[in-house]
């Protein structure tokens, strides 16, 4: 397999968002926090939520620098470039 074929820019946004919003799930259903979304409930867990993405973005930094060791350059920078929402929303969360 072809590494050229794989080094787009726009793959690594869409795997950059994805791969944050799975690990928020598996996290979210792991931890078991999911009974505590109820009326009322959103500043408390408000703080949980940015840990959570904060969180998610480290992993997500972990695949881009595996990427650049992979010399997959376009890939990577997508990758980077999606995590600037995940890290926004994480700074105004907490």
């Amino acid at each position: 397999m072809n590494r050229s074929q794989w080094d787009s820019f726009w793959l690594g946004v869409v795997l950059g968002l994805l791969l944050p919003a799975l690990f928020c799930v598996a996290y979210w259903h792991t931890v078991g926090l999911q009974h505590l979304w109820q009326e009322g409930m959103y500043e408390m867990l408000k703080p949980v939520i940015g840990r959570m993405l904060l969180l998610s973005t480290f992993a997500n930094m972990a695949v881009m620098f595996l990427l650049y060791e992979l010399n997959v350059w376009r890939l990577a920078k997508g990758v980077l470039v999606a995590i600037l929402p995940y890290m926004a929303a994480a700074i105004i969360l907490l």
